[in-house]
């Protein structure tokens, strides 16, 4: 395991735990089991497994109550999505939010409430 914790990436089943995680709160791995899709259900072993790993990655922390252990996250959701987004953004368009953007736009596939949202933030009054 890397010592660089929080800076590994998450597999796309360790995502969909720490979303259970970040909307429970201190949680146990029953718990996560129970509120995963069914899409998603694994065996109670396996989430455990995939909790322990969470914690040596240091995205989550883990308290002992009596027989059962209870997790919580240490990183932020909106810090664990930066960090994602920049990997991919640092992988695909070496780095440029603006070829992002760029690439997203160009699709022509957007919904107009999200290209309303898109012209607000950019300040864009005209339609």
């Amino acid at each position: 395991m890397s010592s660089r914790g929080a800076e590994e990436k998450l597999s796309n089943f360790e995502w969909e735990i720490m979303n259970q995680v970040w909307e429970l709160g201190s949680t146990s791995a029953r718990e996560v089991l129970e509120n995963l899709p069914a899409e998603h259900r694994r065996a109670y072993t396996t989430i455990q497994t995939y909790l322990e790993r969470l914690v040596e990655k240091k995205y989550l922390s883990k308290d002992k109550i009596g027989l059962v252990n209870f997790y919580r996250s240490i990183i932020p959701k909106a810090k664990a999505v930066q960090k994602e987004t920049n990997r991919f953004v640092d992988q695909i368009f070496a780095g440029s939010k603006s070829q992002l953007a760029t690439y997203l736009l160009g699709q022509g596939d957007i919904n107009p409430a999200d290209l309303e949202k898109i012209r607000l933030l950019l300040g864009d009054d005209n339609d």
